[in-house]
């Protein structure tokens, strides 16, 4: 039989219990150690304190850079033993492990690394070569078609830019007219055959020539060098309307071979067209590896 007394008794047992357990639960911590603490189901749970400690136990970040200077100033300022980095051509993109793994061929045994800390370089296009991009295989109609060469001609070497624009207020001023026929010269120009539209009398005759190719001179990314690529024009006639644009020569070669000099830059640094370093300019990453394709996620 439970008396007042054994109630009184137990109360205080369970009391006195929950004084002490809430007094170790507000017993203060080290910030940036590891606990077990007893959980609820009689099993216990990890409690990491990193993130109330002063610094971290390990360093941990994802930045993003977007020009191989800033890459190589980066990984200069951070690299240690294990650094690694990691060029991806049909991506386009450069990848460093800051703290990878260290290598396993010294005398000295290899140290596992985390792998939380990267630096990736994103290359961005640039304006010019974007506004290329997007007209690349496109036909417009003749207004539209002048209003892009006269915002583009600085990107053209040849022909001559002003060419470029008396063709383009050639068209611009040639809006009323019906279009023949176009004819392909000798020298692979195009000479597009018009007659005025007039109810007056009979509309008079005149043609525009148009070369074949044009030559640019485009950077294909921010911060990059700029290369040389042909366009070669295209037209279609209907209905006495015609139909113009250009089509870029392998654009594709041209962004690989940049990608290319790009990572090039970032293991050698700048150099000139001698392959000496240019005085002032960065000098590279030096020892760090580079190893084609990417990172594992």
């Amino acid at each position: 039989m439970t008396t007042i007394e054994d109630t009184k008794t137990e109360a205080a047992v369970v009391a006195e219990l929950t004084r002490q357990s809430d007094g170790e639960a507000h017993l203060p911590l080290t910030p940036g150690e590891v606990y077990l603490v007893p959980d609820s189901e009689g099993g216990l749970t990890v409690i990491d304190t990193d993130k109330f400690a002063a610094t971290p136990r390990h360093r941990a970040a994802a930045r993003v850079v977007t020009d191989a200077a800033s890459f190589v100033a980066y990984v200069n300022r951070h690299k240690v033993a294990g650094t690694e980095v990691f060029a991806h051509t049909n991506t386009s993109s450069v990848v460093a492990v800051i703290d990878s793994h260290q290598s396993t061929d010294g005398p000295v045994p290899a140290i596992a690394g985390w792998q939380k800390h990267t630096l990736k370089l994103a290359l961005e296009k640039s304006k010019a070569w974007l506004a290329w991009e997007a007209a690349d295989g496109q036909l417009f109609d003749q207004a539209t078609f002048a209003d892009f060469l006269e915002d583009r001609f600085i990107d053209v070497i040849e022909p001559a830019p002003a060419l470029l624009i008396d063709i383009a207020r050639t068209f611009q001023a040639k809006t009323k007219v019906d279009f023949e026929s176009g004819i392909r010269e000798a020298s692979g120009d195009v000479t597009l055959n018009y007659v005025e539209e007039t109810t007056a009398k009979a509309g008079q005759k005149g043609n525009i020539e148009i070369p074949a190719r044009i030559q640019l001179a485009l950077r294909p990314y921010v911060g990059g060098p700029i290369y040389s690529i042909w366009a070669s024009f295209r037209y279609r006639l209907s209905g006495g309307n015609v139909r113009l644009g250009f089509k870029l020569e392998r654009p594709e070669n041209t962004l690989e071979a940049a990608f290319a000099d790009i990572v090039t830059e970032i293991r050698d640094g700048v150099t000139d067209k001698d392959g000496k370093p240019v005085v002032g300019a960065h000098t590279g990453i030096g020892e760090v590896p580079i190893f084609n394709g990417k990172p594992s996620a």
